[in-house]
């Protein structure tokens, strides 16, 4: 598994034909370990490659549920409605319930496997019921409920501690801190984190019990919507930016350069005004814009840098291909804001 995520890593290294090769010298489930550790333009492509292939389906069903309705997600209509239909019916149900959440929502991150039990479960019945249970997601708490309406909770260690003998109201605790599955991430986040909680429990509007968030599911969201605000910040909508194409990568940064732009002309406009005719002159009123244009080109590419080397998706060996990258991800830029001139 580690050597299939250090593989997975390194993909968008590759060219799309190598990238394919190595898909296809693994088993099902290791290429659905390697899709779902893989860069998201990488899943992209695999997911593109495998639209019409009958592996698909295999692949989908060796995924957890909210990584496999993550998946799902970016299939056509057609194409996912053929690809769930030869899963088992209850695990497409509940890929077609997560999918259907907003990715950005508890509900779009949560896992439909967890935990609960009733309240009068003894504590020797949840843990033939936790033996028997080999693919919920966590046991570090379990969760009680009465008809799916979210009761208490308690964690492995009261588990441990406790009688065989005793029902789990006796050991539950009833103030259970919970998010709803509209909430956003970014708040999910905050509270796993302000609460010190592994695992948080996702209730609806009537507050039944629907899913479960793992902090270590929420932290990778939590890293992603940091790095989306720094390039926010920086003047780009850019999630994967040294792995996106150039034309992509342009295109993204354009829309806020466009202001810089409006704003170089108004400079120029004002110098012109008071200035007198001239090629030079001409040249010259331009001089701002260029500087803005430079200065916040120049902004975008380091946030890119900065942040690629906090989170890792900067490698050393990489450098020199990344800066090539930007260079010419600057000329494309300044082509189309001349074009616009």
């Amino acid at each position: 598994a580690d050597n299939l995520i250090e593989v997975a890593d390194s993909l968008a290294e590759f060219e799309q034909e190598e990238q394919v090769l190595i898909l296809d010298l693994l088993a099902p489930e290791e290429q659905a370990d390697l899709i779902e550790e893989a860069p998201e333009t990488v899943q992209d492509f695999f997911l593109e490659h495998l639209q019409d292939d009958v592996r698909l389906p295999e692949i989908i069903s060796q995924l957890a549920p909210d990584d496999a309705a993550d998946l799902v997600d970016d299939l056509s209509d057609t194409r996912r409605e053929l690809v769930l239909g030869r899963l088992d019916e209850e695990r497409a149900d509940a890929i077609r319930e997560l999918a259907s959440y907003a990715p950005d929502t508890a509900g779009g991150v949560m896992t439909t496997k967890y935990l609960a039990v009733g309240e009068e479960t003894t504590v020797r019945g949840v843990k033939d019921i936790i033996r028997e249970s080999g693919d919920v997601e966590s046991i570090h708490n379990i969760f009680v409920t009465s008809d799916d309406r979210l009761l208490g909770v308690f964690s492995a260690r009261q588990l441990i501690l406790a009688d065989n003998d005793q029902a789990v109201r006796e050991i539950m605790t009833r103030d259970v801190i919970s998010v709803e599955v509209d909430d956003d991430v970014e708040e999910v986040y905050r509270v796993m984190e302000t609460y010190h909680l592994s695992s948080l429990p996702v209730v609806d509007q009537y507050h039944d019990l629907v899913g479960l968030i793992t902090f270590d599911d929420i932290l990778t969201v939590g890293e992603q919507e940091a790095t989306e605000d720094v390039f926010r910040m920086a003047g780009s909508s850019e999630t994967s930016p040294t792995h996106d194409s150039v034309l992509r990568r342009a295109g993204k940064r354009l829309p806020y350069l466009l202001v810089s732009t409006f704003g170089g002309f108004g400079s120029a406009l004002v110098l012109r005004s008071v200035g007198r005719a001239g090629l030079v002159d001409e040249v010259m009123y331009f001089l701002p814009m260029i500087a803005m244009l430079g200065g916040n080109i120049a902004t975008q590419s380091s946030a890119v840098m900065v942040r690629g080397f906090a989170t890792g998706e900067v490698d050393p060996s990489r450098i020199p291909r990344i800066l090539l990258g930007e260079m010419a991800v600057g000329i494309t830029v300044g082509f189309a804001v001349a074009l616009l001139g």
